[in-house]
């Protein structure tokens, strides 16, 4: 049975790397805490960008009786959207109410916090069409999963600090760089390093005996080819990855290098934690599900049905196409939005993709649809150093040519891309998800 509310003591609060202190947090929690308290205002928007200052906040808030509302990015136009839901605003860009993320506050030794389990956290979701959406999680279901990765994989993160690539605001940051360790005791950097050589420097230092890395695909995928962990690998433990499917040649080849546990988890705002999987070959594709998560068959289809301790509702269809193989156990086949009909033929865009990435030149690849009146496939793709160098001196209609032939041993004409760009990289968002809308603006 859920407790009606949960306790939580700053002395389990542990922080590396920086001057900041569990009694400092304290302080800054006692503080808003008070000044939230006595403010009628029930619907924050919390927007902050420093993760010290915006766990503490977060904790004040709830604390005292407020629903949290996190923005999807800080980006002006979205926080101006954001403004108009709610009943007011704290954070380094808000003038009023007068409360600002100013830390200078006096050092509590202790501190008990108690959170409603009903308390409120609002997140802004893309979803699959782009347009941005609310998901209400009480801080029940938020404490239930935090339990739950606690409760599976302790082993792997006991004695390790928790370092990180990924922004707090979104579920994926918000539970594994925040919730977890602050729960559960588990020390962490709160710092989001956005290169890997800061985060390096930071797991060598002495304060760091073993390291976790919160991050997500794409930053992973970055690091294959240029990698300035090696020099740290002694230190690297875990890695947990998720906001899409880590390539398979890229998850080995980390694992390899780093000598490390590789841990992808599959879920969404929607559902939080559906599965993950530790990868022992390329070959793996199972996924595990996660504890008091139950899956089944959306009725007459190979779409996913979860029922989970970790949403409110009984039963939640995703969009997402899979293999259930027995009760704890699946694959994921791809997402029903990506399969199109192209005159009248059906065709999976992750099909194509991962068809593409199988070229041995291709590093990347995503492919879209283009065009209203005749609709096309086009494709994005980042060529390898081997690509790079065998393509020396090649026009781009022989590249182009090159990829066509390469996919018209599966597919008939009409179903290859018939337009092609070669970036640098993809255009991932902060949270590692691929951007369809600016993949689709390359071919405007």
């Amino acid at each position: 049975m859920t407790p009606t509310f949960f306790t939580l003591k700053s002395s389990q609060v542990c922080f590396v790397g920086s001057e900041q202190s569990a009694s400092k947090w304290a302080g800054i929690v006692d503080k808003y805490q008070r000044l939230f308290s006595a403010h009628p205002a029930k619907k924050w928007l919390l927007s902050e960008s420093d993760s010290f200052v915006f766990s503490a906040l977060f904790y004040a808030l709830l604390s005292s009786g407020k629903s949290v509302v996190l923005p999807q990015n800080s980006q002006p136009e979205h926080i101006k959207h954001v403004k108009l839901s709610v009943d007011a605003s704290v954070g380094p860009e808000f003038i009023s109410p007068t409360f600002t993320s100013d830390i200078d506050c006096l050092p509590v030794a202790e501190l008990t916090l108690t959170i409603s389990a009903e308390a409120e956290v609002y997140f802004y979701t893309s979803g699959s069409t782009g347009t941005p959406k609310i998901i209400i999680k009480p801080y029940k279901l938020l404490h239930r999963e935090v339990d739950a990765l606690e409760s599976k994989f302790h082993a792997y993160v006991k004695e390790t600090v928790f370092v990180s690539t990924v922004p707090h605001q979104h579920i994926y940051g918000l539970l594994y760089k925040i919730l977890w360790p602050i729960n559960k005791g588990h020390a962490f950097v709160p710092q989001a390093y956005e290169y890997p050589e800061q985060m390096a420097t930071q797991i060598a230092a002495d304060s760091c005996m073993a390291a976790t890395i919160i991050s997500s695909p794409a930053q992973l995928q970055r690091m294959v080819a240029d990698n300035p962990l090696a020099a740290v690998k002694a230190k690297v433990r875990n890695i947990f990855s998720s906001g899409g499917p880590l390539d398979a040649n890229k998850n080995v080849a980390l694992q390899q290098a780093l000598q490390c546990q590789l841990i992808e988890v599959f879920g969404s705002t929607e559902t939080g934690g559906i599965g993950w999987r530790a990868r022992q070959s390329l070959s793996d594709e199972d996924w595990h599900v996660f504890n008091e998560v139950k899956i089944s068959y959306q009725q007459g289809s190979d779409l996913l049905a979860i029922s989970s301790s970790y949403i409110s509702e009984p039963l939640y269809n995703a969009d997402d196409r899979v293999q259930i193989l027995d009760d704890y156990r699946f694959r994921v086949l791809g997402r029903a939005d990506s399969v199109v009909k192209i005159e009248e033929k059906r065709v999976s865009l992750d099909e194509v993709q991962n068809r593409l990435k199988q070229h041995p030149f291709i590093d990347d690849a995503f492919v879209v649809v283009i065009g209203t009146e005749r609709r096309k496939l086009a494709a994005l793709i980042v060529l390898n150093e081997e690509g790079n160098q065998a393509s020396q001196g090649w026009k781009k209609m022989e590249l182009d040519k090159l990829f066509k032939g390469f996919l018209s041993n599966w597919y008939e004409a009409v179903l290859v891309p018939k337009k092609y760009r070669y970036p640098i990289e993809l255009p991932y968002n902060a949270r590692g998800k691929l951007s369809r809308r600016e993949a689709e603006s390359y071919f405007e």
